[in-house]
């Protein structure tokens, strides 16, 4: 079997400008309240009146902030390679076996780029994340990588089961998005994969507050996933069941 391999780099400054503009401006979910948490004085650039401005903000920003936590960054990042290697094939062999699906074979790497980012986007064309540099708990560090590299596989599978479907609809706010953010934290909760995570995998605070038949949508799918695997434990026809729940409730994920 082909397994992948993550590799470790730090994230361009233009992606690290364009990710940060993204989530303070242009999403719907308000993101960007977390980056602020992080970092406060980010806040100011929601006083400036143009894009170019804001442009020019973040990169000041980004630069100086890169040049002041330049030790920290670059230990973590040594520190999360070395803590990954130790699970990595465990991981992706397992994911492989509970989607019954193979890793295709032309992706040899999948990009984990250190960044100030809290939020950690996934870009399905590339295969490649970002990762926030500085996780207090490194198991975090490995559930957003669990998390993320999930998802590569996860639309691999979708894709053979629904081969004409929009590629687009991968992405927010589509309900097929909103399903796939289910599923990671899902799987990362089958107890095969707690065995390598050891804690908890968390799912959107947005998708806790949804409620399919009086149950947590969260707990829902869990629930029908839990179900599956008793009875044997086929994936395509749990992602089916999933789907059509989800597109059944689609108004409750107008948020």
């Amino acid at each position: 079997m082909s397994i992948p391999k993550v590799k470790f780099t730090n994230i361009s400054l233009k992606a690290e400008i364009d990710g940060l503009y993204g989530f303070l401006f242009e999403n719907d979910m308000g993101w960007g309240k977390y980056i602020i948490r992080k970092h406060p004085k980010i806040k100011y650039v929601l006083s400036l009146k143009t894009k170019k401005e804001r442009i020019l903000f973040f990169k000041k920003y980004i630069i100086d902030f890169r040049k002041e936590n330049a030790d920290r960054i670059e230990a973590n990042k040594i520190k999360y390679n070395k803590k990954w290697q130790m699970i990595e094939n465990k991981y992706f062999k397992l994911l492989s076996g509970i989607m019954d699906i193979d890793w295709p074979k032309n992706r040899k790497i999948i990009t984990a780029e250190i960044s100030i980012n809290t939020i950690c986007p996934r870009f399905l064309d590339e295969w490649s994340f970002s990762i926030f540099y500085n996780y207090k708990k490194l198991s975090h560090a490995m559930e957003t990588i669990m998390h993320e590299t999930c998802h590569f596989l996860y639309f691999e599978k979708w894709k053979k089961i629904y081969p004409n479907m929009d590629i687009k609809k991968f992405e927010s706010p589509y309900i097929e998005w909103h399903l796939s953010e289910i599923f990671a934290p899902v799987i990362l909760n089958d107890f095969r994969v707690q065995k390598l995570l050891k804690q908890k995998a968390f799912f959107y605070p947005e998708h806790e507050k949804i409620k399919i038949d009086n149950k947590k949508a969260t707990a829902y799918f869990t629930d029908l996933y839990i179900k599956n695997m008793k009875k044997g434990g086929n994936f395509e026809e749990f992602l089916k069941q999933a789907y059509k729940v989800i597109k059944e409730n689609k108004k409750l994920f107008d948020i």
